[in-house]
């Protein structure tokens, strides 16, 4: 039985139909049933007749810059009406590149928590040069977390890497800006005692060594740091290869040279590509909700879905409500 995802393709950064053309692409190669939700008259042009997928007509749309108090006011939008589907049971996932604001606080509207989840976080994918990505939660859904809401990230983020990555005893790490255990503001200090009562932390680890090391399977930390966090990652990474290449086209030496190293460039290539880990489960709500990023091309997009097909048949949230209520 194919499972049925709610796409939102009023996204801010790209048009309707690039995102749903990656979004088909995905319904092409697995088995899904597309609930497109936008604008019909922007979505219904771009739609292939033989297409598996249907559209939500849904005129209001959510700018970046809408406060979520006032994105939740607006009942037509797209997130609304979206996460009204999974909350009465017509599909089995929501998936949103819009407003994370909106999506996280009409999520809690809509669906609610989990019963015993206090706040719900965000757990974002970050590829890393040891060819396997590791886990960041929480990314952006609690900016203001306290100590006792971080061990249950901890606990929400083990039962995503177990039972969607494949990751049978995932190790933990505390964001800090040292690995002794007294650095850190206050949240974090108090955090890492909580957190060495566990036998899978190992300790701080900090934000250079994410990409390169790979020190753990998993990184906890409060929304703001986190996102931060991945949006430095994410310029420096595209710094590097900007700078790659304008090294590469200045003179016949460097094109010589990347023409040699085009194996090695392109394999580096791939598996740094954000777009490839795209789609982050907002963990802790009632009904499964992936948030994928603001400038989700339509690969991106492609990818966003091919998660979320592989955590709703995994029961991400049935996992993770009858492991920790």
């Amino acid at each position: 039985m194919a499972i049925r995802i709610v796409v939102d393709v009023m996204g801010v950064d790209r048009p309707p139909e690039e995102l749903l053309t990656g979004a088909l692409a995905a319904a092409e190669r697995l088995p899904v049933h597309l609930i497109l939700a936008g604008r019909r008259r922007l979505i219904e042009p771009h739609l292939p007749q033989d297409a598996h997928a249907e559209v939500l007509d849904c005129e209001e749309f959510v700018p970046q810059d809408t406060p979520p108090v006032q994105a939740i006011r607006m009942k037509n939008s797209s997130i609304l009406r979206g996460l009204e589907l999974v909350a009465q049971g017509k599909a089995e996932a929501f998936l949103s590149p819009g407003n994370t604001g909106a999506v996280v606080a009409a999520a809690l509207l809509v669906l609610g928590r989990i019963p015993g989840i206090k706040r719900p976080g965000i757990c974002a994918s970050i590829p890393s040069l040891k060819g396997r990505e590791l886990l960041l939660i929480d990314a952006g859904a609690t900016a203001d977390p306290k100590p006792e809401h971080l061990l249950q990230f901890a606990d929400m983020g083990c039962v995503y890497a177990q039972e969607v990555l494949g990751i049978p005893e995932p190790r933990l790490g505390l964001l800090s800006i040292g690995e002794e255990s007294i650095k850190g503001d206050k949240l974090v200090r108090t955090a890492h005692r909580l957190l060495s009562e566990r036998p899978d932390f190992v300790g701080n680890v900090e934000p250079h060594d994410l990409l390169t090391k790979r020190p753990v399977d998993i990184v906890v930390s409060g929304g703001f740091a986190g996102n931060l966090t991945i949006k430095a990652l994410e310029g420096g990474a595209e710094a590097v290869w900007a700078s790659l290449k304008d090294g590469v086209r200045a003179s016949w030496r460097g094109r010589l040279g990347a023409g040699l190293l085009s194996p090695v460039l392109r394999r580096l290539a791939g598996s740094m590509r954000y777009d490839r880990y795209n789609g982050a489960p907002l963990l802790g709500v009632k009904g499964l909700v992936m948030v994928a990023h603001g400038r989700s091309s339509a690969s991106a997009m492609e990818a966003a879905v091919e998660r979320t097909f592989w955590s709703a048949k995994a029961d991400l949230v049935g996992r993770i409500s009858s492991r920790l209520s």
